[in-house]
């Protein structure tokens, strides 16, 4: 047969000694394995990136009960001052504990009904001056360290206060109403410095930013304006969501840069720069991340370049959303999420609560992060950010609450 096909004389099987071959095969993958990992950098992680410390603890590591806390995702029921105060407002009464010494006060009640219930509560940015506005429309402002109250401003329609801020390094600060009205107030005086119109919708959400030079508000509707600090009466920009927007957010170290947040069906975070105000009144966004996710809060980091957000409940991508909202698994959902700037990457998403994480606030070292969650009537402290090694070692007020 082999004749037939002329291979009589062929040795078509070759049979070797793979004895030797596998050796060198052995030896040629061990050198590339060196060779590979001679040339591999494992990523480095910044020592202040919230990927060092949250990224790797994912656990908070102090609990507080705020019992009567607002029911209401809009509201802000919680403050934390620059002298290391946490204060909550459970109906008609604040409370307050000094992390430092673990002391809790109760700081005040307002009769009722008269006053209303407390909606919105935020501390001054130096010392312990206190804001607080009601359902019934009245603003007061008490000073936690000898709880009195310094100045009281009645609402003679009735509107409900929705939002607060401080003006940084002084003692004003500005309302907004539920029927879209902004005022600015003084604590040294008696009267409504300044009033008027901002919104056509609930405002949901205010600001000021680090330099002082505008004010951002957002409504119900989504829009967003800017304002002018030398005439709070002059709108300077306007953007918009697609949906309600309570999350705004001031960048401490490029103070051009404002993050917004939107909720159902809109779940994006928009990063805008008031440097393009001097071309056009509606900039478009520098930066978009989308969440597909209800966003409630936002807060730089002071000490790297990275953005954190606060969530609710989480959808499926789709063309057309239903009216209803469908949630559907996510990392966002209920989470506290940390983006890197100016990529948007997502670099850790943590199931912060089993509700809605409505509200959060930096703690005055820049690291720590507190959420609350009206459906579980409870507020968790959270390791979030590290400081510079440049800024210097210095025993902190939290130390006392880690877990080792």
């Amino acid at each position: 047969m082999a004749k037939i096909f002329g291979l009589a004389d062929d040795r078509f099987l070759h049979f070797t000694d793979t004895t030797n071959t596998t050796a060198d095969n052995k030896l040629l993958t061990s050198l590339r394995r060196s060779a590979s990992q001679l040339f591999y950098s494992q990523p480095t992680v910044h020592q202040t990136s919230a990927a060092a410390h949250l990224g790797k603890r994912r656990q908070f590591i102090l609990a507080l009960d705020g019992p009567g806390i607002p029911q209401d995702p809009w509201a802000y029921p919680l403050s934390w001052s620059s002298t290391n105060v946490i204060a909550v407002a459970c109906g008609h009464d604040v409370y307050y504990q000094d992390l430092d010494t673990r002391q809790i006060a109760h700081l005040c009640n307002l009769p009722r009904p008269s006053l209303g219930r407390i909606r919105a509560l935020v501390f001054a940015p130096r010392g312990l001056y206190a804001a607080l506005g009601t359902t019934t429309g009245c603003v007061q402002v008490w000073d936690a360290a000898s709880r009195r109250r310094v100045r009281s401003w009645p609402n003679t329609d009735w509107m409900s206060v929705s939002a607060l801020a401080w003006r940084p390094c002084s003692r004003v600060f500005t309302v907004g109403r539920a029927d879209g009205r902004l005022a600015l107030l003084d604590v040294r005086a008696p009267d409504e410095a300044h009033k008027f119109r901002g919104h056509r919708g609930e405002i949901y959400g205010m600001q000021w930013s680090h330099d002082e030079r505008y004010m951002v508000s957002a409504d119900a509707h989504g829009t967003i304006h800017l304002w002018d600090a030398r005439n709070m009466s002059a709108r300077v920009g306007k953007m918009k969501h697609d949906s309600s927007v309570k999350a705004v957010a001031w960048c401490p170290w490029k103070p051009d840069l404002l993050a917004t947040g939107g909720t159902y069906p809109d779940g994006r975070i928009h990063i805008w720069s008031t440097s393009s105000l001097a071309s056009t009144l509606t900039p478009a966004p520098v930066e978009t991340i989308q969440t597909h996710s209800s966003v409630y809060s936002l807060q730089w980091s002071p000490h790297s370049r990275e953005l954190l957000s606060t969530h609710g409940f989480a959808w499926s991508a789709r063309e057309r959303l239903p009216d209803v909202p469908e949630p559907a698994p996510s990392p966002y959902t209920n989470s506290i999420s940390v983006h890197a700037f100016p990529t948007g990457r997502r670099l850790v998403s943590v199931a912060a609560h089993t509700g809605t994480v409505s509200q959060s606030c930096l703690g005055p070292d820049g690291t720590m992060v507190f959420t609350i969650c009206y459906r579980e009537e409870a507020m968790k402290m959270w390791k979030v950010w590290g400081r510079r090694e440049d800024e210097g070692r210095k025993e902190s007020a939290f130390d006392k609450f880690s877990i080792r």
